[in-house]
């Protein structure tokens, strides 16, 4: 009885320490070394693809603070005055945690949420596999360029080899992140991605998808998927 009862408190307790019921967000924002009176623009793309004003804050003492209603998980973006990039995150249900690093944009953090937590993971392995597709062009750019003037085709090829094996690694983890995350945002976005592939393999997509969480399937980008799938295969069955 006394557990139950434990048990009860607990769950009272932590329901209470919410600052945000279903249905709403929360956007807390600390921007250290930011000045005040700094504006800080939520902003989203329409259905027709233009970027709109959602909301706004504006930094005081270093921090900055959204608040509102959310439908489904859907891709926003935060602006700050004076910074060239905007921070990407995936406005939800919940209190978004937002650290703003001023002097490099991509460092930024997100987190706060699920989805958010695993778009940070996301996008820090997807930084990882940039830099040595970087690191790999600025060290052997020149030994490229020597070779193409000496017509060695055969260090150009092996140079373009070594290339493509690390895209792959990039480019694997993205076709295999949606089979392995069935109920993360970055999940539809991925498949969603997949029909501009000239590797479109219809079964294949079609399977990650009916993997996928239900409450993911029941978006809009959801919704659109599965109409996607539906028509392709109606038409293939044409032919």
């Amino acid at each position: 009885m006394k557990k139950i009862v434990f048990l009860l408190v607990l769950s009272i307790t932590i329901f209470s320490c919410s600052k945000v019921r279903k249905g709403e967000f929360l956007i807390s924002g600390q921007a250290k070394g930011v000045t005040d009176g700094i504006m800080v623009v939520l902003k989203k793309q329409n259905e027709f693809g233009i970027v709109v004003n959602v909301d706004s804050a504006k930094v005081k003492g270093g921090k900055f603070e959204m608040k509102g209603k959310v439908k489904e998980p859907s891709m926003f973006a935060l602006f700050v005055k004076g910074l060239q990039q905007p921070i990407p995150f995936i406005l939800e249900t919940g209190e978004i945690e937002v650290k703003v690093d001023k002097d490099s944009i991509w460092k930024s953090e997100i987190g706060g949420t699920y989805n958010n937590e695993e778009f940070q993971k996301f996008n820090t392995k997807l930084n990882t596999f940039q830099k040595k597709l970087v690191d790999f062009q600025n060290k052997n750019i020149q030994k490229l360029m020597d070779a193409q003037k000496k017509n060695d085709i055969a260090t150009v090829d092996k140079l373009k080899k070594e290339y493509t094996v690390v895209q792959k690694e990039m480019d694997d983890y993205m076709a295999i992140y949606p089979e392995q995350n069935s109920e993360s945002y970055i999940s539809l976005l991925l498949i969603q991605s997949m029909f501009n592939s000239p590797k479109f393999d219809l079964a294949k997509v079609t399977k990650t998808y009916s993997n996928l969480d239900a409450d993911l399937k029941a978006t809009k980008i959801g919704k659109d998927i599965g109409l996607k799938l539906k028509t392709i295969e109606n038409t293939q069955k044409k032919k």
